[in-house]
């Protein structure tokens, strides 16, 4: 899946101009023989998601913030009826359209929802990878697989995420997200 997606957005760049690649992705790139030697590598630019900012009951967009990006994730705390959408060209190399974050009602925690591009067979596999990195306490983590669209709707709770913190930003809070996921999906392909 990872190697599909990477080679995909490879393939989406001219390799004599250059392919713009995080430290993560040129690792595993490099790690797993797929950056060639005659490729020229960039520094990929700064994680820029777009975002828009909607009330949770009615889903109607509110206005977002100009600088939403650079405000703390803490912000949706402030806002309990509201959630944040983000959308990032980055994401589909994990496989993820967009990533949604809030706080959860019940559990108080800072929340990041998404669909996952992975097969239905691999489900108790992401359960217990999420467990063994985020623990089981209640409201930790949610997966349902959605035979609609083919998507593993994951539900995680930040706050057990190492490294997070309520003070990131938006930006750093979703580069966060986009880590943990990329791990995820290396792990499994190793697994696989």
């Amino acid at each position: 899946m990872i190697t599909k997606w990477m080679t995909n957005y490879m393939a989406g760049h001219d390799a004599q101009e250059g392919i713009p690649l995080n430290a993560l992705q040129k690792e595993f790139l490099e790690k797993n023989g797929l950056l060639s030697s005659d490729v020229k590598v960039l520094e990929a630019p700064a994680f820029a998601p777009s975002y828009s900012l909607s009330n949770k009951e009615t889903d109607e967009p509110i206005e977002t913030p100009v600088n939403a990006g650079k405000l703390a994730v803490s912000y949706v705390k402030t806002q309990p009826n509201d959630y944040m959408f983000a959308e990032e060209s980055l994401f589909a190399t994990i496989g993820i359209d967009g990533i949604v974050l809030e706080m959860d009602d019940v559990f108080g925690t800072i929340t990041a929802l998404f669909g996952l591009q992975v097969q239905k067979k691999h489900g108790e596999w992401l359960k217990k990878y999420i467990d063994a990195q985020l623990g089981t306490a209640p409201g930790t983590r949610s997966l349902m697989f959605s035979s609609d669209d083919g998507l593993w709707d994951v539900n995680i709770a930040l706050d057990y995420v190492d490294g997070f913190s309520e003070n990131d930003t938006f930006d750093e809070t979703l580069e966060l997200v986009y880590k943990f996921v990329f791990n995820m999906l290396i792990a499994l392909e190793e697994e696989a």
